[in-house]
């Protein structure tokens, strides 16, 4: 993320300028631009596909505690693939973009990392809650097959981490704002989902805290490489 320009810049001027720097970030996303790719191709295929046959693709790929206990791997792989509604691709295309600078500052393996770890801890953890939950008879016994798939974990998780290079005068917006976007739906809804999303987030603001100690460590200045 770069600063905005200063000086006597119009709000128009400003706008161009922050939307041709997500074009040329974007553009050049190619880990970014695959991944976003797949998931839009998948739901497709899924649009296409008879509703029994749909919900029965979801239920295989859910991270569910019964997916989690019988074969841990293959949904933890296959549900970041998946979206569940036709609702969810502005999210994919809002993944898109954050994923692209995350990126740019710290190339296709950072991205793909940060990524991966929201992604499977934030899973992991609500699995935990939820079976604590149920053992203690706090939770529905029956949350155990519900469908959960999607890319928020990923995208919660990444954007908590660009924290790191959002300039210091921006930065308390910054984390004020997806606090606002992933924690604040939750206290509403009240599904484990909203679990996971803070999860999520947590993980990319404590990947972002440890980041930016060791730019400061290693006497680095300004923003990370992007490649």
């Amino acid at each position: 993320m770069t600063d905005a320009p200063t000086g006597s810049a119009s709000a128009p001027q400003l706008v161009r300028h922050a939307l041709t720097d997500v074009w040329r970030t974007v553009r050049r996303a190619d880990f970014a631009i695959a991944y976003c790719t797949v998931v839009l191709l998948v739901a497709v295929v899924l649009w296409f596909l008879p509703d029994g046959t749909r919900d029965q693709v979801l239920e295989d790929t859910s991270t569910n505690l019964a997916n989690l206990r019988d074969r841990p791997f293959s949904v933890l792989l296959a549900s970041a693939f998946v979206i569940s509604s036709a609702g969810e691709v502005l999210l994919v295309l809002q993944l898109l973009v954050v994923l692209a600078y995350a990126q740019r500052f710290v190339g296709r393996l950072g991205a793909l990392a940060v990524g991966f770890m929201g992604h499977v801890g934030a899973t992991v953890f609500t699995a935990m809650v939820l079976t604590t939950g149920i053992f203690h008879g706090f939770v529905n016994p029956g949350v155990a097959r519900v469908d959960d798939v999607g890319v928020s974990y990923v995208m919660a998780t990444v954007m908590g981490f660009l924290t790191v290079v959002v300039p210091r005068r921006w930065r308390w917006w910054w984390i004020a704002f997806v606090v606002v976007y992933w924690v604040g739906p939750g206290f509403l809804e009240r599904n484990f989902a909203a679990v996971g999303h803070t999860t999520a987030l947590v993980i990319g603001l404590t990947v972002a805290f440890v980041a930016g100690r060791t730019r400061q460590a290693a006497g680095w200045a300004g923003d990370i490489p992007g490649r």
